[in-house]
């Protein structure tokens, strides 16, 4: 990937900053979502959480479920692959999201290694609970950084400490003595 293609990238990214981006199982929803101010919709098929607890395996949402709310909505559409899930990743692009957001909250493909996600046109948007896992999700590619919170609790003190981890690391490494 050359450096343009990652300002590119992380330009979009920025453009997302301060807003907010809203989880949506229809194209009906996703509309609302617009028409409230949200900045962009995550398609999702099921609330993965749901999924689990059903005792089910969370997946890539269906491919026509993503077109249709793509076709509702003039704000950007993203959509979650599961972690080293290249093929659905693969489908994700194809289907020309806007964002793919390999995601924790859907069920590994592979619990070790991520997708490289340089390798791909779309930008990605990954979870991060420090900054070592933010710097690495950012060398494999990923244009965006997020916070991992508890999936489908509700509760968001799991964001906020990891938030609040990631800037205090980002803090000593500025204050360390570089002599």
């Amino acid at each position: 990937m050359s450096n343009d293609s990652y300002k590119i990238k992380v330009g979009l990214a920025e453009m997302l900053k301060g807003g907010v981006i809203m989880d949506v199982t229809t194209s009906e929803q996703a509309k609302i979502a617009e028409d409230a101010g949200a900045v962009a919709v995550m398609a999702l098929e099921r609330i993965p959480a749901e999924i689990r607890k059903d005792g089910g395996i969370a997946r890539m949402s269906n491919p026509k479920m993503i077109k249709d709310i793509q076709e509702k909505v003039s704000i950007p559409v993203m959509a979650k692959c599961r972690i080293g899930h290249f093929a659905e990743a693969q489908i994700l692009e194809a289907l020309e999201v806007d964002f793919i957001d390999e995601s924790e909250v859907l069920t590994p493909a592979d619990e070790h290694n991520h997708i490289w996600k340089k390798d791909f046109k779309i930008p990605f948007v990954c979870g991060a609970r420090d900054l070592g896992e933010a710097l690495r999700r950012i060398g494999e590619g990923a244009a965006m950084i997020r916070t991992k919170g508890e999936a489908g609790s509700g509760n968001i003190v799991e964001a906020v400490r990891h938030m609040r981890t990631i800037q205090a690391q980002m803090k000593n490494l500025t204050i360390m003595d570089h002599s």
